[in-house]
């Protein structure tokens, strides 16, 4: 049976948890490289130069270890995580969905669409709208959910598999006609006034953003990408004719993209000084 996907909670002071931050460690240094382990000894002082306690870091690795994500393995004296199944496969949609955020894409015209049979099936889990609007679905009514970026299908599908709902959904693609009627549409589906703040708000927390040392490289890369989850999770990926002319996700797009580029190897390196610790 399935299991609910972590949400990115925050503390009360209005900062991304250990757990959250613990997810996005993961996701951006260690599967992106490539690999399905590392050392605990790493993660603690990871985190710790962000800000979170040690006894913080180390109840959420063991709160991730008994929710499955995680597994502990001794070496020695010493600690490795090892990387479950389940958590391989969380972090590889994210990373897809995160490729899809800052992709141009030309669109063809046609939506994507997702019915789900009979209606009452579609809050059968409460996170599951959650999951269909982080893959650019957004809904029409009871159980009728549009998209006009096909790249959350294939993710789509195997969550509905997930769920035993497959056989009570329908995928359709449509051309829905005269523009005037799919802006209609995409008003009732996307609330776009509520997502342009998380574009603004991410634009001026990094803009301008120069670190100095590798270690503030990775601080920064880390705090980065974590916000930009916050953001292509509500990001439809609609198609620029749809957007106003002062959106301002592209501009967001591309300053994430360049400063990605530009913090990747110093924050690599402090990373990989911390993995190659004694």
């Amino acid at each position: 049976m399935a299991v609910a996907e972590p949400a990115l909670r925050r503390r009360p002071d209005g900062g991304p948890s250990a757990r959250a931050l613990v997810f996005t460690l993961l996701g951006e240094y260690v599967r992106w490289a490539g690999e399905d382990t590392v050392p605990l000894r790493a993660v603690v002082p990871a985190l710790g130069s962000l800000g979170v306690a040690e006894g913080a870091t180390r109840r959420a690795v063991t709160r991730l270890v008994h929710e499955g994500w995680l597994a502990a393995e001794p070496v020695g004296r010493r600690t490795r995580l090892r990387l479950t199944p389940r958590m391989v496969r969380l972090l590889r949609r994210w990373t897809e969905r995160l490729v899809r955020a800052v992709e141009k894409t030309p669109w063809d015209g046609e939506w994507q669409m997702l019915l789900l049979r009979p209606a009452e099936q579609a809050p059968q889990h409460g996170w599951l709208a959650e999951r269909l609007e982080f893959e650019g679905f957004g809904p029409l009514g009871r159980g009728v959910w549009i998209a006009a970026d096909p790249g959350g299908v294939d993710a789509v599908r195997e969550l509905l598999d997930d769920l035993g709902l497959r056989p009570h959904a329908t995928f359709l693609t449509s051309r829905i006609g005269a523009a005037g009627e799919e802006r209609a549409l995409i008003g009732q589906a996307w609330d776009l006034p509520a997502i342009r703040p998380l574009f603004t708000d991410f634009i001026d927390r990094f803009a301008g953003l120069e670190p100095g040392t590798d270690e503030e490289a990775f601080v920064a890369r880390l705090r980065m990408v974590h916000a930009w989850r916050l953001v292509f999770d509500r990001d439809p990926r609609l198609p620029t004719v749809f957007l106003p002319d002062d959106w301002p996700g592209e501009r967001a797009t591309e300053l994430f993209i360049n400063n990605w580029l530009s913090w990747y190897e110093p924050a690599d390196r402090w990373w990989n000084r911390l993995c190659a610790a004694p």
